[in-house]
């Protein structure tokens, strides 16, 4: 069997992302694998492609 080095293997995959929850305000942190985010407050998740586009609007 081939070895490989996975770089995700070690790294969090969760980033802090500069957006507040429209749900109670809190951090948002974004699972970019999955294109989702989680409040750090309430856990609400959202798709990242919906914060991005409700923040363009503003």
């Amino acid at each position: 069997m081939a070895e490989f080095e996975n770089p995700y293997a070690e790294e969090d995959p969760f980033v802090r992302a500069h957006f507040d929850c429209s749900t109670c305000g809190g951090k948002l942190w974004e699972y970019a694998i999955q294109g989702q985010m989680v409040c750090e407050d309430c856990r609400a998740v959202f798709q990242s492609a919906d914060v991005f586009d409700a923040q363009a609007e503003v």
